[in-house]
């Protein structure tokens, strides 16, 4: 396909969102601490024939010149965000002025951009006091003394700093495009074999020991007396993430059904937390397509939610990525039919009017799901084409 004669291409040359973690030199704990966001950020979300969506990940660590403890400065005009991950421990603050001075330049270069990029400060484990203009100016630091002083373990720490992370990513770019930066998640269950195990999860989020400010809605007792239960359902819907705790039960629960047939019609992240125990009688059909995380959750143990949560939070960022990287590339986005997963015959029978054009994520579809959808878009709407993102591109 010719780009140029596409009326709906328009040419992308920055990366969307680039992450770049800073560290001393000298600090196992945070190379660490940089492979593992390295490693989550490199297929973040959705997976087809072994690829996924990846947020480029660059390192500042190595000194830039033999004379200085610090690296190059980084180039923020590679990409049209930036998510600075600062790790400041004991070994950074050996070198307190000289680090102190770089961050503050990256702040005036965040400053001269426009305040389109931003830094997430984490704070030093050995409980540091922040870089000196920082703490001069007020900024807040996450407290990583407090995680071991709570006794959390290393994989619950890594953990906890992953989903810091995606919620900071998630609200600052909600907060530049305008939106409240609010991280809400409607918790789908069956009262009969799933409320304990959505219970623990709003119980966990809502813990005040919990320092990542999300947001859940649970289920009817937070509707006021005299509301709609569909309306207000469909309305906390719209406005969140989907988190579906999927038991033996979920599938023959018409309220279930509505919850995740909703989300799909709203094109809203969604995560499947399969509890399944025995059988299914009959898997509701468009509950699939969708990615599903296989949890076992024991009594008094809550170490399964956060990761669980770091699951739900990267899909949100992944299809806030599509749809801004859609923005960016696509001409007359209303007139296409946008969709954050791989199309399925419910996207194209629900559909009021197809457009001419329906684009997804990369990487393209395998040919028996193309095939199916061909037979299904010859019949209904036969000007429709179907394009990844990264063909338009």
């Amino acid at each position: 396909m010719n780009p140029t004669k596409d009326p709906h291409h328009r040419p992308q040359v920055l990366d969307l969102l680039r992450i770049h973690v800073i560290w001393a030199n000298g600090s196992e704990e945070g190379a660490r601490i940089a492979e593992l966001l390295s490693k989550h950020f490199d297929g973040i979300g959705m997976e087809r024939d072994g690829v996924a969506y990846r947020v480029p990940v660059r390192f500042a660590s190595a000194p830039w010149i033999d004379a200085s403890p610090l690296p190059a400065l980084i180039d923020l005009s590679r990409a049209v965000h930036n998510a600075i991950v600062l790790l400041h421990d004991d070994v950074m603050q050996d070198d307190v002025e000289a680090w102190d001075d770089y961050v503050k330049r990256i702040r005036e270069a965040i400053s001269d951009r426009g305040n389109t990029d931003f830094i997430i400060p984490f704070g030093s484990p050995s409980g540091d006091a922040p870089l000196p203009t920082d703490a001069a100016a007020s900024i807040q630091y996450t407290y990583r003394k407090a995680w071991a002083q709570a006794g959390m373990s290393a994989s619950a720490r890594d953990s906890r700093l992953l989903l810091h992370t995606l919620y900071q990513i998630r609200r600052q770019l909600a907060l530049i495009g305008g939106g409240d930066g609010q991280e809400k998640i409607f918790v789908s269950h069956a009262k009969a074999d799933g409320d304990t195990t959505a219970s623990a999860i709003v119980t966990f989020v809502n813990d005040k020991s919990q320092d990542v400010t999300l947001h859940t809605f649970y289920d009817a007792k937070e509707l006021n007396p005299g509301e709609d239960f569909s309306e207000r359902f469909a309305e906390e819907i719209e406005s969140g993430t989907l988190l579906a705790v999927v038991s033996d039960a979920y599938d023959s629960r018409p309220w279930c059904v509505f919850e995740l047939t909703t989300a799909k019609r709203k094109r809203r992240p969604i995560v499947l937390a399969d509890i399944g125990q025995r059988r299914t009688s009959r898997t509701y059909p468009y509950g699939a397509n969708l990615p599903k995380v296989r949890i076992f959750p024991k009594p008094d143990d809550t170490s399964w939610i956060e990761p669980l949560l770091v699951e739900t939070i990267s899909e949100g960022l992944r299809c806030d990525l599509f749809e801004r990287q859609a923005a960016r590339v696509v001409r007359n986005s209303k007139s296409v039919l946008l969709l954050p997963r791989p199309p399925e015959l419910f996207d194209v029978i629900d559909a009021d009017k197809l457009s001419t054009l329906i684009v997804y994520p990369d990487p393209p579809l395998s040919s028996i799901e193309e095939e199916v959808l061909s037979k299904a878009l010859a019949r209904i709407s036969p000007t429709t084409r179907l394009s990844t993102l990264g063909e338009l591109s």
